[in-house]
């Protein structure tokens, strides 16, 4: 296995591939017009005019419900998430556990790293004083090395944030010269592991279909088709196993783990055969 990189370190490459001066962070965006491409900072008088403006403004994007008023928003999945990077070197192996309504897993990163997440099905908005505590008293007797990887953990470095799903997707993912992209496009629950993954590849299908040279409009029309292609299928997909880990009845439990079980008997392939479409996209 590879070694993996936190999120943030990822960011930090991409961002120092930009231009000098072409990354201006802090700066809020008051409005965007589809049809000029006219971008007005907030707070500001100062304006831009573009040939393709992308929003990436995430879940609770402005812009998406500014394109396509009247749009369901993003609904509860049904679960609360935390997430945290722990020092803890030497851990080598991924997993992932479920339980009745629980998930916990694990990802060791380079340099000696651990990326833990963890998911309840409980109601939304819910918060407590301390969130590795309430880790602890929610997966501190389950397996090695989960009680170990929550006491490295730093209690302020633990998130904490309730996940939620675009379960009706876009009519577009543009609006004149207006493209969105990543979550402000296709939010989804994190259990393929895709979200920022499908963002990626949204950038590379956008500049591989809109550049100088191309009537926007086409290549705008053939990003949105092919990407919602895509990412509609993954979303579905996605917000399906989440259900699955949201049960808790005792009996439905015992038939989910039965049937997971049951596949893996049958050999590592066929389990990875089933995300085939997913994890093997090429632009």
């Amino acid at each position: 296995m590879r070694p993996r990189i936190p999120r943030s370190a990822l960011v930090g490459i991409l961002a120092g591939r930009l231009p000098h001066g072409a990354l201006r962070v802090n700066t809020t965006v008051e409005s965007v017009d589809p049809a000029t491409g006219r971008v007005v900072v907030a707070g500001t008088a100062e304006t831009f005019e573009a040939d393709l403006v992308v929003a990436a403004d995430g879940i609770w994007s402005r812009t998406r419900s500014a394109l396509f008023p009247g749009h369901p928003a993003p609904v509860y999945a049904g679960v609360t998430s935390w997430r945290a990077i722990v020092p803890l070197p030497g851990l080598t192996g991924a997993s992932e556990t479920w339980g009745r309504g629980l998930v916990f897993g694990v990802m060791p990163l380079a340099g000696g790293q651990v990326y833990c997440y963890a998911t309840a099905a409980v109601p939304p908005g819910l918060r407590a004083a301390d969130e590795r505590d309430e880790l602890r008293r929610l997966f501190g007797r389950w397996h090695d090395p989960i009680p170990a990887l929550l006491d490295a953990a730093d209690p302020a470095a633990v998130l904490r944030h309730d996940i939620h799903s675009l379960d009706i997707p876009l009519p577009a993912f543009h609006t004149g010269r207006v493209a969105l992209l990543g979550d402000a496009a296709h939010p989804m629950t994190p259990n393929l592991g895709q979200g920022a993954c499908q963002a990626m590849e949204d950038a590379v299908v956008l500049a591989g279909r809109v550049f100088p040279g191309r009537d926007p409009a086409a290549g705008l029309a053939a990003y949105s088709r092919e990407r919602l292609a895509r990412t509609t299928p993954i979303v579905r997909r996605s917000r399906a196993i989440g259900r699955l880990t949201r049960w808790r009845n005792p009996l439905a439990v015992a038939l989910r783990d039965g049937a997971m079980r049951a596949a893996g008997r049958l050999g590592p392939n066929v389990a990875l055969r089933q995300g085939d479409r997913v994890f093997t996209w090429a632009p």
